[in-house]
């Protein structure tokens, strides 16, 4: 407890023991002992929060972009242990994005938009991560970051001579080594004989680790093995180059290959994918985000345990030590890891693998994670099984009798839904032979008659006009004598097949009337409405374009066509209407064929129409 929350709680409490009446003296003393308990069991516990009371405030430059994987872990394992660590932390990050777009031309913006941002807000620490940070952080160090203590990690191939002339910062080093994930594979695959590096010089990074595949790997390997350096070369030519080459091959990937994407640099899982893809051998790499892109693994370092490194050195500095009494952590972590489902691709067995291999992916196993349980299982089941065998034996009589009982009433049952399925089906072929022309498939005159019959019967309650049409071909049997039956039926189902297309409502019914005259009832179609689709048929029907040398008004079948349309106020019977519209249809006859004549009883001035 601090000295002066001690003295503002326990003096009031002593006042009041002290002004107890002398009667209650030992009353006094219990206090006095109940206080002096408190005050040893608070054992410098704070009740209340001081004035004072700051959190740490560690500051991350991410030198990529959240969504990328290497960082990503870098900020998951220096969250773990800095929230392990039980220190009030205040933890804010800064993604500076330089894979992705040209760092050097935001690099100015973002200094300014962090002096905006931090000029009230001082933190204690800075972390940094990757050489973009690092060297963002060194140049505006005086203007941003002055006298904080700076701790980095994943600083790519570090030497302790770069911080000459620098104080306050220490940090982890990120070292890939090419020749340990190398040697690993090899012992995978002992029959490779030709080893292909993927690098590139596009960035920093990038090129730091393509020098470091020349001056460690080239020197060693290329009188054991044939390299091929593929560098700066695109998803093409990689493709190209590797389907060329032996199956002892093996691909290392330590960079990317010049493709790009909407507007920038490929992602390392992108990245990835490609050459997994275009690669027909064993792919290897030197960092943990490749693994699940296809990539089989590798001797890799890993963002979780540079963060992790990291954190362990941001503590001590939060606890009292300078940055500068801390040396550079420069045995850069790294893990045996692997993919157990491209293992399986290419026929890699567990056991061929280094003994503290990692190993990701891989299919859950039962058997494995539960063996005595399910022993223990399988054994009652047998038990149970044999209980079980002697019950079916006893009752296997009984089941069949039942059994064959159940038999015979399917069957029964069956032949009784054949039986009733069969006549459903002849009495809905005879009433569609009953109400339809078997020649145009087109309702015959008998449908004709019922629906026409409901039509005005429905005209009478709804008020709403109905139409008529009547149609006949002109010189029909000129056209029969001339072309045969057989020409005289198709021209008819040609016909047919324009009214089903034409006349397509679903209250309004097309028939053949007889002979080859047709005929269509439009319910709820005016006049206007009728002669227009009249219309539509004498022109559809021209448009068939059948030859008809016969005929005495034109080279191909026409017909004529007769419209009426009526309403509630002339009630008539069926005879009637059907009178009305033969009229026209003989007008338009009698008018020289090849034409529609309408009457509309709906119009008070009985309107008759030619087309």
């Amino acid at each position: 407890m601090r000295p002066g929350l001690c003295a503002a709680v326990v003096s009031p409490v002593c006042s009041l023991i002290a002004s107890l009446p002398g009667s209650r003296g030992a009353l006094r003393a219990v206090l006095r002992l109940i206080v002096l308990l408190f005050v040893v069991c608070a054992g410098g516990s704070v009740l209340v929060p001081a004035a004072d009371s700051q959190p740490d405030r560690v500051l991350y430059l991410n030198s990529y972009h959240r969504g990328y994987p290497w960082s990503d872990g870098i900020e998951q394992g220096l969250r773990e242990r800095l929230d392990a660590s039980g220190k009030m932390i205040e933890f804010s990050v800064e993604y500076l994005d330089s894979r992705r777009f040209s760092f050097a031309s935001q690099i100015g913006p973002l200094a300014e938009s962090m002096t905006i941002k931090y000029a009230k807000y001082r933190p204690n620490l800075i972390v940094v991560s990757d050489n973009a940070a690092f060297e963002f952080a060194i140049k505006y160090r005086q203007r941003l970051f002055h006298g904080l203590p700076i701790v980095f990690c994943g600083f790519n191939d570090f030497r302790p001579g770069m911080l000459k002339g620098l104080r306050n910062i220490t940090g982890v080093n990120e070292e890939v080594s090419i020749l340990a994930t190398v040697d690993m594979a090899l012992k995978v695959h002992p029959d490779t004989r030709t080893l292909v590096f993927i690098t590139s010089t596009g960035d920093a990074s990038s090129k730091r680790n393509h020098d470091a595949v020349e001056r460690t790997a080239i020197p060693k390997l290329h009188t054991q093995y044939k390299l091929v350096i593929l560098k700066d070369a695109s998803i093409e030519e990689v493709h190209h180059r590797l389907e060329k080459l032996p199956p002892e091959t093996l691909v290392f990937i330590a960079g990317q290959t010049r493709d790009r994407g909407a507007g920038r640099a490929l992602t390392p899982e992108e990245n990835g994918r490609l050459i997994s893809a275009a690669s027909p051998y064993p792919t290897y790499s030197f960092w943990d985000i490749y693994l699940k892109t296809g990539v089989v693994g590798g001797h890799v370092l890993t963002g979780i345990d540079q963060g992790r490194a990291a954190a362990d050195l941001v503590l001590r500095i939060l606890d009292g030590t300078p940055a500068d009494a801390i040396p550079v952590v420069m045995d850069t972590p790294s893990t045996n890891m692997f993919d157990y489902q491209v293992m399986r691709r290419f026929d890699i067995s567990p056991s061929d693998l280094p003994p503290d291999s990692v190993i990701i992916n891989r299919s859950f196993s039962v058997w494995h994670a539960y063996r005595w349980q399910i022993l223990g299982v399988v054994g009652l089941l047998g038990v149970e099984t044999v209980l079980v065998l002697v019950l079916i034996h006893m009752i296997r009589a009984r089941r069949h009798a039942l059994a064959a009982l159940a038999l015979e009433r399917v069957l029964l049952e069956s032949n009784v839904e054949t039986r009733t399925a069969e006549l459903k089906a002849a009495n809905d072929r005879l009433a569609l032979l009953s109400y339809s022309d078997g020649l145009t498939r087109l309702a015959n005159r008998r449908c004709f008659d019922k629906v026409l019959s409901t039509e005005i019967s429905r005209l009478h309650r709804t008020g709403a006009p109905l139409s008529l049409i009547m149609l006949d071909i002109d010189f029909f049997k000129n056209f029969n004598d001339t072309y045969g039956h057989v020409a005289g039926d198709e021209c008819l189902r040609k016909l047919g097949a324009l009214l089903e297309h034409l006349v397509n409502r679903p209250a309004d019914l097309s028939a053949r009337y007889g002979g080859e005259e047709f005929a269509v009832i439009l319910p709820e179609t005016d006049a206007q409405g009728a002669l227009t689709l009249a219309t539509r048929i004498h022109e559809g029907i021209a448009a068939l374009a059948i030859v008809h040398a016969a005929s005495l008004v034109a080279d191909h079948v026409t017909a004529s066509l007769g419209v009426v349309t009526i309403d509630t106020a002339k009630p008539m019977p069926l005879a009637e209407i059907i009178g009305l519209a033969d009229e026209q249809l003989y007008k338009a006859k009698s008018n020289g064929r090849n034409q529609v004549a309408a009457l509309d009883l709906s119009d008070p001035a009985h309107g008759t129409h030619h087309a």
